[in-house]
């Protein structure tokens, strides 16, 4: 992600919106997209995919972008969604949420794990992920690139962090329940194989015991006198 105080810019070129242009733009190497934001009409424009594709590695969804469109003033925006075809993971169409500087925004912020936990790396225990990312309330200019979370405190089995753990923002206001958990180490789940109970065996009789049987005579009951 870029560095703080490093602006990104991104050049756009304004559309007419329509569904061929769309696809013409993309055969040539270029992405339909739209600006819009609180109070701001949306436009619609076209960017370069290999240029969008760099400044989205380097800014991520939580970190400003410049937009210059045409010859217009300097846009502040944060990529706001990237459609890719399901079939072929191309790009489709991204959109960029134009921001106020004085006006507060909700955005997503991922979270970064540091520091080990010594038993689930001797591999006596593992480490449960509940949350990776956390939706904050700030200033555009306060959103951080990411909410760093140090599990080297966690040392048995059942210790956990939740949001409530966690150590306030500067400038932003955490809106994940407090309760919701980060990490958890857990023990090792044990998989119990069951194993089929043997089918009964069947009683088959002896060879020649069915005969015998048959052949048998019957018990004769003598006449009393």
């Amino acid at each position: 992600m870029a560095a703080v105080g490093v602006p990104v810019r991104l050049k756009l070129e304004p559309r007419d919106g329509s569904g061929q242009q769309a696809r013409a733009l993309r055969r040539e190497g270029r992405l339909p997209a739209i600006v819009y934001g609180h109070a701001v009409d949306s436009v619609s424009v076209a960017v370069d995919g290999r240029d969008f594709l760099r400044a989205f590695q380097k800014v991520g969804r939580n970190q400003l972008l410049d937009l210059q469109i045409g010859d217009e003033p300097v846009r502040k925006a944060l990529v706001r969604e990237v459609q890719r075809s399901p079939r072929t993971g191309d790009l489709l169409h991204v959109d960029f949420y134009q921001v106020n500087l004085t006006e507060e925004i909700e955005s997503e912020v991922p979270i970064e794990f540091e520091g080990e936990v010594e038993i689930v790396s001797k591999g006596e225990a593992d480490l449960l992920h509940g949350l990776h990312e956390l939706k904050v309330k700030c200033l555009p200019t306060d959103l951080p690139p990411v909410i760093t979370v140090d599990v080297s405190g966690l040392k048995e089995v059942d210790d956990e962090i939740r949001v409530k753990d966690l150590k306030a923002l500067p400038g932003c206001e955490i809106l994940d329940d407090p309760d919701d958990l980060i990490v958890k180490v857990q023990a090792h789940r044990v998989e119990v194989e069951e194993v089929a109970p043997a089918p009964a065996a069947a009683e088959v009789p002896t060879i020649g015991e069915a005969e015998a049987a048959a052949e048998a005579p019957a018990e004769q009951t003598e006449p009393q006198g």
